[in-house]
């Protein structure tokens, strides 16, 4: 961790140098070169470390494309599907501890080279009773380094503040992101997931879920059956039709909304190597569910009164509340106050009748979201990233981005409507016990 900050931190020291001796175009050449470097550095090195410092680059990957430049986002998406892999000799380790010989003996085939290589473990392609199947095993100790990783996290962040001189309480922000890696840790809950998934999205054909094997499924290893399509990313790259886009963002569009507002369960990890697509079907394959989350009838409450507020346009209102759902510390000056409002506001305009159809490439929007929000956090002096919204607002802004790339232009004034109006209160189910 300290040789990915110090690789970091050369480049930057070497760029601000090269940038006191240079002006136009080199200047501009030079800080792309920098920004490349710097997302070689932190890919390579996040990618060798794995758990929470591989998550903490896959949402570098996709909260900061707005930021940097799309060559060093390029470099940092392959933290979303594929990372350095670890020896098959290892992780064949963990199939015989946590399967036993004889549960082990009904996989044939399996193949030694990993499908995929992610922050929690990696996937294999095999054959168990006749049928293709996914082998997601665990990385050996990842689980137990969860408290390790976090730790170094939170004091390399709690040192920053310090430098920022900010009296920000971030504790609740770490304590967030380890739940969360160690509820992704938990193949079982995963498992639970994957069938409820597939159960609720079972009559809609623009969707797949595999299903789980579960006599090849432990707490770290997880067997399902074979899904197969194009990686989300390569699919946008096959330069698709314009209709074809247009079906796959209503379609990522109307589960985001079946998810938080009909069964209030989210699948809250935006990475594209969570997703296949199906172009004959016109079908979008969902494969990972660690990170699902479940969301109470009040959080959504207070979360739809928000909206309301933000729709009313009442900025008293909308700071009220904001204070309330604790997204701003009440100690927060006016200015800062004024600037949450300000961002609030903005983050509403693609859903006005008058901004329809919204075109997710609208230079002049991203700008002014971006200033927002630089301006906001900046000012901030006691508010953390408001620990209850962090993964729910992960997928939303992930949503965004995967629009963004589609580059569609949506009528989004029904789906305001549909938020506005509120949720189905969820009925109580079998969740784990440990979720």
């Amino acid at each position: 961790m300290l040789g990915v900050a110090a690789g970091v931190v050369g480049h930057e020291l070497k760029h601000r140098v090269v940038s006191g001796l240079s002006t136009g175009d080199k200047l501009g050449i030079a800080e792309l070169k920098t920004r490349i470097e710097q997302a070689k550095v932190i890919a390579e090195g996040f990618g060798r470390l794995k758990g929470a410092f591989m998550k903490a680059g896959q949402m570098l990957s996709i909260d900061a494309s707005d930021l940097l430049p799309p060559e060093a986002i390029e470099i940092l998406s392959k933290l979303q599907g594929q990372a350095d892999p670890i020896d098959f000799a290892i992780m064949r380790g963990v199939l015989e501890r946590e399967l036993g010989p004889e549960r082990l003996s009904l996989l044939s085939e399996l193949d030694e080279t990993a499908v995929f290589s992610a922050s929690i473990g990696q996937v294999y392609r095999a054959r168990a009773f006749g049928e293709p199947v996914a082998v997601k095993v665990q990385y050996p100790g990842i689980s137990e380094s969860i408290d390790a990783d976090v730790d170094l996290l939170e004091k390399l962040g709690t040192s920053w503040l310090a430098l920022s001189r900010r009296k920000i309480d971030a504790s609740g922000t770490f304590e967030e992101l380890r739940t969360m890696l160690k509820l992704e840790a938990d193949y079982e809950r995963e498992r639970y997931y994957l069938e409820r998934f597939g159960e609720l999205l079972h009559d809609d054909r623009r969707f797949d879920v595999p299903r789980s094997v579960p006599d090849l499924c432990t707490p770290r290893v997880l067997t399902m059956s074979w899904a197969s399509g194009i990686s989300l990313s390569d699919w946008i790259r096959s330069s698709p039709s314009r209709e074809e886009r247009l079906a796959l963002a209503r379609s990522a569009l109307d589960l985001y909304c079946l998810e938080f507002f009909t069964w209030g369960i989210v699948q809250t990890d935006p990475n594209f190597g969570n997703f296949l697509v199906r172009p004959a079907e016109r079908q979008l394959v969902l494969l990972d569910f660690g990170a699902s989350v479940e969301y109470d009838d009040d959080f959504r409450t207070q979360y739809v009164e928000l909206l309301r507020a933000v729709a009313r346009g009442n900025r008293s209102r909308i700071a009220e509340h904001g204070i309330a759902f604790e997204l701003m510390d009440e100690r927060e000056s006016p200015a800062t106050k004024e600037l949450f409002v300000d961002m609030l506001l903005n983050a509403a305009e693609p859903f006005e009748v008058s901004a329809q159809p919204f075109n997710f490439r609208n230079a002049d929007y991203a700008a002014r979201s971006s200033d927002l929000v630089r301006r906001f956090v900046t000012s901030l002096r006691f508010s953390p990233p408001p620990r209850r919204l962090l993964f729910l607002h992960r997928k939303l802004g992930g949503l965004f981005q995967l629009l963004k790339r589609l580059d569609v232009e949506l009528d989004l004034a029904p789906y305001f409507g549909q938020m506005l109006a509120g949720f189905a209160p969820r009925t109580n189910s079998a969740q784990p016990d440990r979720d």
